[in-house]
């Protein structure tokens, strides 16, 4: 099954732990070990579920692009350009709000 991600939690207990299961992850969520794998294969494993994408846009902060990605989208992370009066914004889209924001805002 592709939406299952095995995780074998406390491998700090066995020294050396090695997963003989292909895929499988090994993590010790004491030590904080292979969290940042988990992450990514969760989101990985979402955004190909709900056939979204992370994309991250220049806005100019002058005109609706920001207010525009606030309603259509899930934004992430906003780092303001003051220099050049634009953001770099991270957003969670579908295709088809992409398409959307491409064809208003001419990107």
């Amino acid at each position: 099954m592709d939406n299952i991600i095995e995780v074998h939690n406390k491998i700090d207990l066995i020294d050396g732990y090695q997963p003989t299961e292909p895929n499988t992850l090994a993590i010790s969520a004491l030590k904080e070990h292979g969290l940042d794998d988990l992450r990514s294969r969760i989101e990985e494993a979402i955004l190909k579920t709900t056939g979204k994408k992370i994309l991250t846009i220049k806005v100019d902060l002058n005109s609706a692009q920001l207010s525009w990605l606030y309603k259509e989208a899930t934004v992430q992370e906003v780092v303001v350009l003051p220099e050049e009066g634009a953001a770099d914004v991270k957003v969670i889209m579908s295709n088809a709000s992409w398409g959307r924001y491409r064809k208003l805002f001419q990107y």
